[in-house]
């Protein structure tokens, strides 16, 4: 058995079962998509889980000895990460809690990054503080929160005080970008595909995640210095499996920003993209064994999350289309402004994929508006899509 922790864990779950492998699940949201068996354990999304329930729940579904495989959740706890690890025991197929140390302090991650001569190949990274810098412009910072995800957690700085487990990086320019990538002990590493990511502001999360499409087209120069930048901090820190570089993209500058050391939000798009998905490479990769990845298909795809217009309740006669995915359960309420499901579009290239993916959100959105059920216009349109 397989046991995934993640705070949404429906992605890798999917893509572990697709494997062949039996899969457990923890997280968050226990969404109906979620493979069983599944346990939801509390917690908050920026804050992680409550340790102990994590602990009760995996020692009731995973037997000792079984393999874990984790998500977003640990960046900012890796002495949970390393308390899940020992509940079972668990073998863990990806980055071990030092490695998640070293690569989520914002301080360590920026120090090591230093030494990897990333200058000679055009790549920086912006100044990084762990406390407030004195007589400087507020605007020209952001703060952000150690090993959050999801971009909630990034806000303009307005020159006061750091909140606890925060830190500041100078604003930099440039089209947000993240390299997906396979490594293992042995100090082999491969790209899996290069995505462009975009958020979807609201007041209070003005960098709110939106969504990405992959592959992206860039120059073969610029991916050729991706490419060694991977591989330097891939050995730096001892990354092994599936992991992300984010960074902007300014022209033939490029930025690094952080690490996520896991699978991450585009893993439906690398899954999709690969034939033959890319989680077996990871679990290969993680274990020391032998990995391959499979050749990229045609085509370009998107893949964003559909945030509710307004509060609503999910009726049990709601169906979903196929291209949807992180369902609620029914009977579930989702507040405005929270996520309602992530959705998937392809397209011959990155304008028509976000287009297609655009109108469907569209779709989604406005028929789970909590209003009277129109069949009569929606189900000979849209058949899927009935309330």
């Amino acid at each position: 058995m397989i046991l995934v922790a993640a705070l949404s864990g429906r992605a890798i779950a999917q893509a572990v079962a697709r494997t062949g492998a039996v899969v457990a699940t923890l997280d968050q949201f226990g969404d109906a998509d979620l493979p069983a068996p599944a346990s939801r354990v509390p917690g908050d999304p920026l804050v992680g889980f409550d340790g102990k329930a994590l602990i009760a729940a995996a020692r009731d579904l995973a037997s000792p000895g079984s393999a874990l495989v984790v998500g977003s959740g640990f960046e900012q706890a890796p002495d949970l990460l390393a308390a899940l690890m020992q509940a079972g025991p668990y073998r863990l197929l990806g980055n071990r809690p030092e490695v998640v140390r070293a690569v989520k302090d914002p301080a360590c991650f920026a120090a090591r990054l230093a030494t990897l001569g990333l200058e000679a190949l055009g790549i920086s990274h912006p100044d990084t503080r762990t406390e407030a810098p004195l007589c400087v412009a507020p605007e020209t910072w952001l703060v952000k929160r150690t090993g959050a995800a999801g971009g909630w957690h990034i806000a303009p700085w307005d020159g006061g005080p750091l909140p606890g487990g925060h830190y500041l990086q100078r604003r930099a320019v440039g089209r947000p970008t993240s390299v997906a990538f396979i490594a293992d002990r042995s100090g082999r590493c491969e790209l899996v595909a290069i995505s462009r990511q975009w958020a979807d502001p609201t007041p209070g999360s003005p960098f709110r995640y939106g969504g990405a499409v992959l592959p992206v087209a860039l120059q073969p120069s610029l991916i050729d210095r991706l490419a060694e930048a991977v591989r330097r901090i891939a050995r730096a820190f001892g990354l092994v499996g599936l992991n992300s570089l984010d960074l902007l993209v300014d022209g033939t500058g490029i930025t690094v920003l952080e690490v996520n050391p896991r699978p991450g939000a585009t893993l439906d798009l690398l899954e999709r993209h690969r034939q033959g998905g890319v989680m077996r490479a990871h679990l290969d990769a993680s274990a020391g064994r032998d990995w391959k990845l499979g050749a990229p298909r045609p085509g370009v795809i998107a893949g964003a999350v559909a945030y509710a217009a307004a509060a609503l309740t999910v009726s049990d006669k709601r169906t979903w289309a196929p291209w949807c995915a992180d369902l609620p359960r029914a009977g579930s309420t989702i507040e405005a402004g929270q996520a309602l499901c992530s959705v998937t579009a392809w397209g011959g290239d990155e304008e028509e994929a976000r287009r297609r993916l655009s109108r469907r959100i569209e779709r989604i959105v406005a028929d789970c508006a909590p209003r009277a059920c129109l069949l009569e216009r929606t189900t000979d349109v849209f058949p899927s899509l009935q309330c």
